[in-house]
């Protein structure tokens, strides 16, 4: 056994944030973005990434993070200039298609529907990219090469081969994008690559996946007893059928409860299995990462929110649907007007800025502490032997990961 390899796991990864001075960079954030119509989120966004990188440490250095919030901005008035037109034309072409045109109708949405998985794909990759060129520790860039359209080959083969399979084939999917993702990025210029047979994460996924099979059964029995055509169409009418409809209702209602619970799970399970696998040189991780704590800090945000929306609801559910209400029975009331003109802008204020505000600082905060104390690493030092890279990567931000919606902080 050489030497590197007698090096016993450690944890070099340390977390020095605190939920407090990360809630007062959030309402800083939430309180500009506000003022600015929306146009400082692309700043608040690289403020949060600043602020997470610097506050994990590996081997006692912070990591870096160089982008700037005029890069995603930038990058995002690229990609609007480019979509833009596209949905346009997609407007003109769909006005243009008669009524009765039907299969010339499903390939116009099924091509629409394409290009954005397509897209998708793209802004996923070319964030990843982007994020990994603007991260720095000890001065050394980490990067990312490879192809996007070799990424969006193997994304687009493995969700065809996952919808073929009602499902089955996700894990296998999510773990060779993140293989294909692993084994091009790099830090400085040596690569990393990831280790691990999908065929693991399936007993997690086998809860999401009795779901799905769940739904489809019924739909399936649905189609087939009630269908056109079927001499046992449905009628309210008939208890019995009633009473069958009922117990097949109760029977998809508890499938999709366990697989929404299942599906969290393994989502844990994956991210502590994609870290896991990860390689670089000697060096070995592995990840803990905890899926009760992470679920009950997900449960009270959650609790948290729909505690204000009951809260909303209370103040001003007696104006909206009591006697004085502002619409009662179809007619429009005045008096009553303000009552659901505030409503409305309340409604807005804590869906688009109190929502993100409790999820990002009591979620999202406890998924970035628990990923950096939860993971060790064999022979860390191993990292130290990066030496820098010419590749600066690229010079604006992940316009279309933010156009999307997608990505994150």
């Amino acid at each position: 056994m050489d030497q590197a390899q007698e090096i016993p796991t450690r944890h070099p990864l340390a977390f020095h944030a605190t939920r407090r001075s990360f809630a007062k960079l959030l309402l800083v954030n939430s309180l500009l973005t506000l003022l600015t119509l929306g146009i400082y989120r692309f700043w608040a966004k690289t403020s949060i990434r600043r602020y997470f990188w610097r506050n994990v440490s590996f081997l006692d250095d912070p990591l870096e993070y160089t982008g700037t919030g005029g890069e995603l901005f930038v990058g995002f008035l690229i990609v609007i200039a480019v979509l833009f037109p596209l949905g346009m034309i997609y407007g003109a072409i769909q006005t243009l298609v008669p009524p009765d045109a039907l299969y010339l109708s499903i390939t116009l949405e099924v091509t629409y529907y394409l290009v954005l998985f397509a897209l998708l794909q793209i802004g996923f990759y070319r964030a990843w990219r982007y994020r990994m060129s603007r991260t720095r520790w000890r001065g050394v860039r980490f990067g990312l090469d490879g192809s996007t359209w070799t990424y969006l080959r193997l994304a687009a083969g493995w969700t065809v081969l996952t919808a073929v399979t009602l499902g089955a084939a996700y894990p296998w999917m999510q773990i060779d994008l993140w293989r294909y993702q692993i084994r091009h990025t790099r830090l400085g210029d040596q690569s990393f690559h990831f280790e691990g047979n999908a065929a693991r994460l399936f007993p997690a996924w086998l809860p999401v996946f009795a779901a799905v099979l769940v739904n489809a059964g019924v739909a399936l029995w649905a189609a087939t007893a009630f269908g056109v055509g079927s001499e046992f169409a449905f009628n309210s009418r008939n208890t019995e059928h009633r009473d069958l409809v009922a117990m097949m209702g109760g029977i998809v209602l508890f499938a999709d409860a366990l697989g929404a619970l299942g599906f969290i799970y393994y989502r844990v399970c994956q991210t502590r299995f994609q870290i896991s696998g990860l390689r670089f040189g000697d060096a070995a991780f592995h990840s803990g990462l905890p899926f009760l704590r992470l679920f009950l800090f997900g449960v009270l945000a959650l609790v948290l929110l729909l505690a204000a929306l009951a809260v909303l609801l209370g103040i001003f559910s007696p104006s909206l649907i009591g006697n004085g209400s502002a619409l009662r029975y179809g007619t429009f009331d005045p008096a009553t007007v303000g009552d659901l003109i505030g409503f409305t802008f309340a409604l807005i204020f804590l869906f688009v800025f109190a929502a993100p505000f409790v999820w990002t600082l009591i979620y999202t905060y406890e998924v970035v502490k628990q990923v950096a104390i939860t993971t060790a690493i064999d022979n860390p030092h191993v990292l130290e032997h990066a030496a820098q890279s010419e590749s600066e990567g690229p010079r604006t931000g992940e316009g279309l990961a933010d156009a999307l919606d997608i990505g994150g902080f």
